[in-house]
């Protein structure tokens, strides 16, 4: 049974996306049936790739379907990540042993069991998403949005689909106080003990939580390695000496980073702004390289997750610690605690298997006459459900520009990017439902 449910969850994103795209068909045929398919599937799997170059063109009502689709879509990956996945050990929950998923064995139990799992946790679930979602809603319209477009950037943040109906926040009009009214939603994304399912059980968001260590880590050293290159681009052409260009460069990095890691890719204004103080490229190719590092498990994000890559730095730690003293024996701290003893093991396959993913993408892409730099962005943006990652290309780069061919291969990348690649091989692999 518990295979049935992994099926299901493969056919819901392979077929809803028919049926939800007949709204866009009808009003726009000029999409076309397969422009429909890419567009809902973009927005279920919380990616927010859309072949609208000019979204201002569009009514509200489809703008509201899409930003609709897309937290619905995080919405079930919440649930099903908590009573599909947890019990079977995977989507990242194969990592840790103490208090990280629900240790159900790889049974999943019966159908039945299943579907009373699910109902239970999307109706622990959706109350505090919701909630979330009107807080933030009601933040942004005080910072001056307009209410649809504070209620389509609040559905967007929650589901990290980074789903505007004005083409990003800088059509928001809610400005920097917007921005700092979103920030904090980004730890939504980056623990899963932010939602009820673990704060009933006494868990609280705090700073011991790995991947919140992991994030600030991260986050924080690429701000200040994009602000000490913005500082030293602007030295070079006598522009360093104004403070106010200097916070703007540190905002807009912050955001940026954090938006991307949480793989919702919205981009604050300020990240133009830190471009034109020091004269300097767009240096998105670091944007894409913190959209792989991904979110935290059971959580709306994608990428190859937190947990993950802090299982293989406790890993790395341990193997430098025995080339110096091969006799050590390892302490149990309180990342050993998080991490199961073959955690890092699994985290190293998942990875792999991550980049092989790319790369078969990459030359997929390469194949339609994407060049590499496109096939690359391309690639990361649908694995790691970062639709906007598209952006690092410049050049008024959508996706509006890619053939047939292309967009298949971008909704399949975007299908095994949320349910992951270990996930799809678990399903096809008898051995693992043997064992």
């Amino acid at each position: 049974p518990a295979r049935y449910h992994l099926m299901t969850l493969l056919l819901a994103y392979v077929l809803l996306p028919v049926v939800l795209g007949a709204p866009l068909a009808v009003l726009l045929p000029g999409l076309g049936i397969g422009g429909a398919y890419f567009e809902m599937l973009s927005c279920l799997t919380t990616t927010g790739a859309t072949l609208f170059d000019r979204p201002r063109l569009l009514p509200d009502t489809l703008h509201l379907w899409r930003a609709l689709i897309g937290w619905s879509g995080g919405l079930m990956i919440l649930v099903t990540a908590v009573a599909i996945l947890a019990p079977l050990n995977l989507g990242g929950f194969e990592i840790g042993q103490d208090g990280i998923g629900l240790r159900g064995g790889r049974s999943g139990g019966t159908i039945d069991e299943a579907s009373k799992r699910i109902l239970r946790q999307a109706g622990q679930i959706a109350p505090v998403y919701a909630g979330f979602t009107g807080f933030l809603a009601l933040c942004l319209i005080f910072a001056g949005a307009r209410p649809f477009v504070a209620l389509c950037h609040a559905m967007a943040v929650l589901s990290t689909s980074g789903i505007s109906p004005v083409g990003g926040l800088e059509g928001g009009q809610s400005g920097r106080l917007g921005e700092m009214a979103i920030l904090p939603f980004f730890l939504l994304a980056v623990s899963h003990r932010a939602m009820s399912f673990d704060l009933r059980r006494g868990h609280r968001l705090a700073l011991t939580d790995p991947q919140i260590q992991l994030m600030l880590i991260s986050v924080l050293s690429v701000t200040l390695l994009l602000f000490l290159r913005s500082f030293i681009g602007a030295a070079e052409i006598d522009r360093q000496d104004s403070p106010f260009r200097a916070l703007q460069a540190i905002w807009g990095s912050l955001f940026t980073v954090l938006s991307f890691l949480t793989t919702t890719g919205f981009e604050s204004p300020d990240w133009r702004a830190m471009q034109l103080w020091s004269h300097l490229p767009d240096p998105g190719t670091i944007l894409l390289g913190v959209a792989v590092m991904g979110g935290g498990i059971a959580t709306t994000a994608g990428g190859v997750k937190l947990l993950r890559l802090y299982a293989l730095y406790r890993h790395g730690l341990r193997e430098l610690d025995l080339l110096v003293h091969p006799s050590s024996v390892a302490r149990h701290g309180q990342g050993d605690r998080v991490v199961s003893e073959n955690g890092p093991r699994i985290a190293f396959v998942f990875l792999m298997l991550f980049l092989v993913s790319l790369g078969i993408l990459m030359i997929a892409f390469s194949l339609t006459g994407l060049e590499f730099d496109q096939s690359l962005a391309l690639g990361i943006a649908s694995l790691t459900t970062t639709g906007p990652a598209i952006r690092t290309l410049g050049g008024g780069a959508s996706y509006g520009d890619l053939d047939s061919w292309a967009r298949v291969l971008f909704a399949t990348g975007m299908i095994v990017g949320r349910m992951e690649t270990i996930v799809i091989i678990a399903l096809f692999n008898p051995a693992y439902w043997r064992h």
